[in-house]
């Protein structure tokens, strides 16, 4: 198959302008663009400890750590052991990050919108199990 140049740009110009729409919403506020993304994860995922994120976002777990302990000292994010295995610690969001989750989310949504605007259901829905594919054979070629 031809090389597809394009694709990773695109994916890359994809994410930068998904972290300015971020920044604009949030400008002003004192937090980091980890943190965001933080808030952003908790708020839209069942995945709640820091190695899950850590491994689902590609980022480093001293990383996670960095943002977990700068949210849990402005109040906006708490811990808790796993009454099972104690060595899982699972993060929750706080009352006070509600609003904050919120607002993320609808522009995140709004961002959506816009993007996939004149592209129909379908399309949509091939282009996502598209890429489910490719980070499937990536996955699979990491394993080999």
């Amino acid at each position: 198959m031809k090389e597809k140049k394009n694709l990773l740009i695109s994916l890359a110009k994809l994410s930068k302008m998904y972290r300015a729409e971020i920044k604009e919403e949030m400008s002003g506020s004192d937090f980091s663009p980890n943190e965001l993304d933080l808030i952003t994860f908790l708020s839209n995922n069942e995945m709640d400890t820091s190695k899950e994120i850590a491994d689902c976002l590609g980022l480093s777990k001293s990383l996670i750590a960095r943002s977990v302990d700068a949210l849990v000292a402005k109040g906006y994010l708490e811990t808790r052991v796993d009454e099972e295995d104690r060595r899982y610690i699972h993060l929750e969001l706080t009352v006070q990050a509600k609003p904050i989750a919120e607002r993320l989310r609808n522009r995140r949504k709004k961002f959506i919108a816009a993007m996939t605007e004149e592209i129909s259901q379908e399309q949509f829905e091939q282009f996502e199990g598209l890429l489910e594919q490719m980070l499937a054979n990536l996955e699979r070629k990491k394993e080999e």
